[in-house]
């Protein structure tokens, strides 16, 4: 049996490469293994607070959220504002999901009917959030959220419910706990007739939107589901835009509130919001001057870290001219406005379906003068 010493130089190497071999491979399979498991963590981590649950509205935490995707899941992180390093941590989230909104900008449509074609499979996993949800529109409870809504969605192709809340949520899974949006549109087999105006969704089609990876897929769900897309009349004899309207309009007035608008908008890349601004002397909410000032100032400040995604109505002056002022509005959302619309015609058209829903659109006839701070709880 030859000594070490006589074995040949090659065959020296030859081990040397085996061992820095499997080192290397093992070195791969440790680093493989940790990735896998801080995707894991992070996929299934939990917070203590969801946004626009009842418990957080009582106790108004103050905390910042920061987001982050992981694999298409949306998790939350809670940072203490007391301590500098989570704080760092945050501000890097932010600024990274800015430029992911910047990025998406390019996708939001400048004339209506632009819209992306692409496969089934991209539209799940690549779409940008603009394909499903149109506009957002928010402000102050009893400031013209309902009427502006409804007016916006005269426009082809486009509805929604009379509110939404879904992205009160830190992630699609904590939708059921956005109170009380989840139970108004959801169908419970009651009084379906007189709900017409809300999604009307099965557990089935919630469970199916809670599992969606993002908010941009919940929305996509969302319009598979409802019979808002699926029942609705939008066909015009020419052959002219949708059989059946195609994208969402979330109105929900509690959007606005600081502590949720900026996320919102990050949630949201590309798609354009509209805020109703009503005078504080005519509002028929309790709401603290204090609170109200705070409202718009940070409304002001989102206008200017995100410019180009926020229109601001001023109430007052939509009543004394509404056809000049929602044909900016519709401009600024890339449609295109008729007078007509103030009757509602649009609107008409599409839920002629159901003609319970039909009764109640009469009522939301543009009347000069209705609008009035004396009429204003019949438009909110």
């Amino acid at each position: 049996m030859p000594s070490f010493d006589k074995i040949s130089p090659v065959v020296v190497s030859s081990r040397r490469f085996l061992f820095f071999i499997l080192f290397s491979a093992l070195f791969a399979l440790v680093s493989i293994n940790r990735s896998m498991t801080r995707a894991v963590v992070l996929n299934n981590k939990n917070t203590d607070l969801s946004v626009g649950t009842a418990e957080t509205d009582k106790a108004e935490v103050d905390e910042d959220y920061a987001f982050d995707e992981v694999d298409g899941v949306a998790t939350t992180d809670v940072v203490d504002k007391g301590s500098d390093s989570k704080k760092g941590g945050n501000k890097q989230i932010m600024e990274s999901l800015r430029r992911r909104s910047k990025r998406f900008e390019k996708y939001r449509p400048r004339k209506y009917g632009m819209a992306l074609r692409m496969k089934e499979s991209q539209m799940l996993d690549d779409a940008p959030m603009t394909t499903h949800l149109h506009s957002i529109i928010t402000g102050l409870e009893h400031s013209g959220t309902t009427i502006t809504g409804r007016l916006v969605m005269n426009a082809p192709c486009l509805v929604g419910a009379t509110e939404t809340g879904f992205l009160l949520a830190d992630s699609p899974q904590d939708i059921g706990d956005v109170y009380p949006w989840y139970s108004w549109n959801i169908d419970d087999g009651k009084d379906t007739d007189k709900k017409k105006m809300m999604y009307l969704l099965s557990p089935g089609a919630y469970e199916k939107m809670k599992a969606a990876r993002n908010f941009s897929e919940m929305y996509y769900i969302l319009r598979e589901n409802s019979h808002l897309f699926n029942n609705l009349n939008d066909k015009y004899d020419d052959g002219r835009e949708c059989e059946k309207p195609t994208r969402v309009v979330d109105k929900t007035p509690r959007y606005v509130r600081p502590q949720y608008l900026e996320h919102i908008l990050i949630k949201t890349p590309g798609v354009p919001v509209v805020i109703l601004k009503k005078p504080f002397e005519e509002l028929r909410i309790d709401l603290p001057r204090q609170a109200y000032d705070e409202v718009f100032a940070n409304v002001d400040k989102m206008m200017k870290k995100y410019p180009g995604r926020i229109k601001m109505l001023y109430y007052d002056k939509f009543t004394e001219n509404p056809e000049k002022v929602m044909g900016e509005v519709f401009e600024f959302l890339g449609l295109t406005w008729k007078d007509e619309y103030l009757k509602m015609t649009g609107l008409k058209k599409k839920f002629s379906v159901y003609p319970e829903a039909a009764k109640q659109i009469d009522e939301w006839e543009f009347v000069p003068g209705g609008h009035s701070p004396e009429g204003a709880t019949k438009f909110h």
